[in-house]
């Protein structure tokens, strides 16, 4: 089954990028993890699935694309490096609020090889403003090592106030635009 998916999603992608579609980046939905980790072995994953993700990610690289970004939800950690090693170099979401995820541990431990979009922890649109501007403070190290884009993961709950969304994007865009 692993092989057929793969081969499909690669013959898919090759006849497309063959054809001229031009693309800023590639990207993969893998939600195989949870609240405890993977739903399968790491070094199984690796064996099976990591050649498929390098055959791929080799693939869209010779077409120019360098951004190879993956969606998993849960704690991810121990998949990481079969993702990085296989070229997928940008995580998403980066659940914060529900997994207390950053990209920080993962950069120290990676380096600048590894990027991420998400980790802006959103309970904080029920709150205040002092609690948008202290998650905004949180973030700003966490930007400046670059390659990271920091937003809300998946969707905005309920509970939230629409004027502290407001005051969120205002605030975000006042602290980083260039």
């Amino acid at each position: 089954m692993i092989e057929t998916v793969a081969d499909l999603c690669y013959k898919q992608t090759e006849f497309i990028l063959s054809k001229g579609a031009k693309f800023d980046f590639a990207h993969y939905w893998e939600d195989i993890c949870f609240k405890n980790g993977p739903l399968v072995n790491p070094s199984m994953f690796n064996a099976k699935v990591g050649p498929h993700y390098k055959r791929l990610t080799e693939l869209v690289n010779s077409y120019g694309i360098d951004i190879i970004s993956l969606d998993c939800d849960g704690v991810i950690d121990s998949l990481i490096p079969t993702w990085l090693n296989n070229g997928v170099n940008t995580m998403f979401p980066i659940e914060v609020g529900t997994w207390n995820a950053s990209i920080a541990p993962w950069r120290e431990k990676y380096g600048n090889e590894l990027r991420g979009v998400g980790g802006m922890n959103k309970t904080v649109f029920a709150k205040d403003y002092a609690a948008i501007d202290a998650e905004i403070e949180r973030l700003k190290p966490l930007v400046e090592l670059g390659g990271y884009i920091p937003c809300p993961d998946h969707r905005i709950a309920p509970d939230a106030k629409w004027e502290n969304v407001q005051y969120y994007c205002e605030k975000m865009n006042k602290t980083f635009s260039c």
